[in-house]
């Protein structure tokens, strides 16, 4: 296998948002063309992507594009991502997000030497310019080797996919096998495939992982979301880490650490979510995490009383309320910042 990197990018309609993160990467990969490959996976869209990507190709020799028939869904798509690929490690970037210029170097300096099984990026957010981080206290930019390599997922920011870094083979030979876990079907739940070949990958090999302290990537804060916080974040996010655990496939210090992260996002997720939920789903969303975190001081002292003070109808209402003025003053203050900025 000759090539050192491929650097692959799942996209759908979001044609802009791909050009300027083509614009980060490019020039950078094209520097060193012998050792990287850029690949845009285009799960079928409709708007001109397709355009986009075929006049960069005239200009970077290192650009190759992948069009899917059909919409083959997140899943799918990052799965065409393992299967393109043809270097030794695959990075996956997300179509929206930025490779600060020397990120493709640090890569390549790190995986001259040793071989990983899994390198994780940190990173910081932003909104409309990337030198204006809005986020970027998720980790310490200090690297770490793990040696037990799943110890990574555990760490701080590890978790963002355009962070992901995968030893090609391990996720080939993982994909291969994936299916007898779970059905395919099921890793819409969880937003793609990936976090399931990286969590897979990382407890069956002997090989470390490593994580590139070097904020070197740069992710756009998102302003809509195709999941809820309650199911999708808290509730369908522990019982996969719960039902890793029963197949003794991680610690009770693992489940312990997901748990804690669950606590920490779930009063959040409650007071979002749960107003807009019908009674008898609250008394099951209760039955659930109560079975999971009942005796949790957290829990039993903030997340159980939120969760019965939200299904009285009152309350119910004046949350909704509180949030549709809440969300009109965002709009309104966007609106504003948008003009001043195009003032300027």
């Amino acid at each position: 296998m000759s090539l050192k990197l491929s650097i692959c990018i799942p996209t759908y309609n979001r044609a802009k948002l791909l050009e300027d993160c083509l614009k980060s990467v490019l020039p950078q990969a094209e520097k060193r063309k012998n050792d990287v490959e850029v690949i845009v996976i285009d799960n079928a869209s409709v708007d001109d992507t397709e355009d986009i990507v075929k006049k960069k190709m005239d200009e970077y020799s290192c650009l190759k594009y992948s069009r899917n028939r059909m919409n083959l869904g997140y899943s799918g798509n990052q799965t065409r991502c393992i299967e393109t690929c043809s270097g030794k490690y695959m990075a996956l970037l997300c179509d929206d997000d930025i490779y600060i210029d020397g990120a493709v170097d640090e890569i390549l300096k790190l995986i001259k030497d040793r071989e990983y099984s899994f390198i994780a990026l940190n990173y910081y957010s932003f909104d409309r310019n990337i030198n204006i981080p809005i986020k970027k206290n998720f980790a310490p930019d200090e690297d770490i080797i793990f040696k037990r390599a799943y110890d990574v997922m555990n760490y701080p920011s590890v978790g963002h996919y355009s962070g992901f870094i995968l030893n090609s083979t391990l996720a080939k030979n993982t994909l291969k096998t994936i299916s007898e876990l779970r059905p395919y079907k099921t890793y819409g739940i969880d937003r793609g495939i990936i976090t399931e070949i990286a969590t897979i990958m990382t407890l069956s090999t002997s090989l470390p992982a490593y994580f590139l302290g070097k904020r070197k990537l740069a992710t756009r804060v998102q302003k809509q979301f195709d999941y809820d916080n309650l199911y999708h974040v808290c509730i369908d996010y522990f019982n996969y880490y719960h039902y890793l655990f029963k197949k003794r496939l991680i610690t009770s210090s693992d489940l312990e650490y997901r748990a804690r992260l669950v606590l920490n996002r779930l009063p959040r997720a409650i007071v979002s979510d749960g107003p807009y939920l019908k009674d008898f789903e609250l008394k099951q969303v209760i039955n659930i995490l109560s079975c999971w975190f009942r005796g949790k001081m957290k829990y039993d002292f903030v997340c159980y009383p939120l969760l019965i003070l939200i299904r009285i109808a009152t309350i119910k209402k004046l949350a909704i309320l509180i949030k549709k003025v809440y969300r009109s003053a965002k709009q309104t203050r966007s609106r504003t910042r948008v003009v001043c900025l195009n003032r300027q």
